[in-house]
């Protein structure tokens, strides 16, 4: 069982990278001072070098707290039609930013700003948008193999189309904090999305043996 001393040092390294984490995304890494996280932290510097050993430890450090959250699970989506498997991976994907926004707008910030620092953060996130983007094209893959979506759709620039959208309107929600604007825009995306893949009843094979 940890002691009282063992807990009191978790919590004020704690409480130092939460400091550390909203000063980096609000002034980037060479306009953040140790001096402002301590203010922010209300510790000393001295402490904040007891828990790491230098300005670029702590910003490491506020990065990888900042990118721990950032995973989808993408399994959520076994056992549903091709159209649900798109919705609900969509929703996902709104749910996860909404839920872990703050982390989500440190990253964006830092990615904004050209900071050179967090290039290997970036191939983290990268391989999370990649992941994404792969199963999007499955999907509409295999629903155009099963006639559910038109032959004629390329799977791929569909699925780099949605991420796109869905990137846009919650960078969008960012700006404005208009949460119910970004629904009503997934949802319009949506709509819009099964326009363009779902084979109508008119265009179906059967319909044309039936002509």
């Amino acid at each position: 069982m940890a002691d009282a001393h063992t807990v009191d040092s978790r919590e004020t390294r704690e409480k130092i990278l939460e400091s550390a984490t909203e000063l980096f995304a609000q002034h980037g890494y060479e306009n953040t001072s140790l001096a402002q996280v301590a203010r922010r932290a209300k510790v000393s510097k001295a402490l904040i070098f007891w828990h790491f050993d230098s300005k670029e430890a702590l910003y490491r450090n506020a990065l990888r707290r900042t990118l721990e959250p950032y995973f989808i699970d993408v399994d959520d989506i076994e056992g549903l039609g091709e159209r649900e498997q798109i919705e609900r991976l969509i929703d996902l994907f709104y749910d996860f930013v909404h839920e872990n926004v703050y982390s989500v707008r440190f990253f964006l910030h830092l990615t904004l700003r050209g900071e050179s620092r967090p290039d290997e953060s970036l191939n983290h996130v990268n391989e999370l948008y990649r992941i994404f983007r792969s199963s999007l094209a499955g999907i509409i893959d295999n629903g155009r193999g099963r006639g559910v979506f038109r032959a004629e759709v390329d799977a791929c620039r569909e699925a780099a189309l949605i991420v796109a959208a869905l990137s846009g309107i919650l960078i969008q929600q960012f700006m404005t904090d208009e949460a119910a604007a970004a629904q009503d825009l997934i949802g319009h995306l949506k709509l819009v999305l099964f326009q363009r893949l779902l084979i109508t009843a008119a265009e179906s094979p059967a319909a044309g043996r039936l002509e």
